[in-house]
C-alpha cells in the first residue's frame, strides 16, 4: 500500500512535468498519493513498535526528520526554481524522493516489530 501510494503521488508530480494542461487532475491524484501516505506513516509507527516506549521513541524520531523536512523542503525545491528558473527540475527532485519514500514504505510495510530478528523483505 505505502508503494502504492507513492506511486500514485510520483505519477501525479511526473503528470505536471509531462502535461501540465491536466493540473487539476494531477493535483487531485497528489493528494490521493500523499493523504494515504501520512495514514500510513502514522499508521506504521504503531504497529511497528512492540512497546510503549518503542512507540514514542519512534513517533519521536518520525516527527523530528518529518518536521525538518517540511521546512527545509519547500526553501530548497524554491531555490532549485529560482536558479534553474521552472519546475522541471523541483518536480522531479520531488517525484525521486517520492519513490524512496515508496521503497522505505514497502520496507515499513512487512509484519514485524522494532528489533524484531527475522529479516526485512524485499
Amino acid at each position: 500500500m505505502a508503494a502504492g501510494a507513492c506511486g500514485v503521488t510520483a505519477l501525479s508530480l511526473l503528470g505536471l512535468i509531462a502535461a501540465p494542461q491536466f493540473a487539476p487532475l494531477w493535483a487531485v491524484l497528489f493528494g490521493v498519493g500523499t493523504g494515504a501516505s501520512v495514514i500510513l506513516g502514522l499508521a506504521f509507527i504503531s504497529l511497528r513498535a512492540a512497546s510503549v516506549r518503542q512507540s514514542v521513541a519512534l513517533s519521536a524520531m518520525a516527527q523530528c526528520i518529518g518536521y525538518l523536512l517540511a521546512a527545509t523542503g519547500p526553501v530548497a525545491m524554491g531555490f532549485l526554481h529560482d536558479a534553474l528558473g521552472g519546475w522541471t527540475v523541483p518536480l522531479g527532485a520531488c517525484a525521486a524522493l517520492t519513490v524512496l519514500t515508496g521503497a522505505a514504505g514497502w520496507l515499513a510495510g512487512g509484519n514485524r516489530h522494532i528489533g524484531d530478528p527475522r529479516p526485512a523483505r524485499i
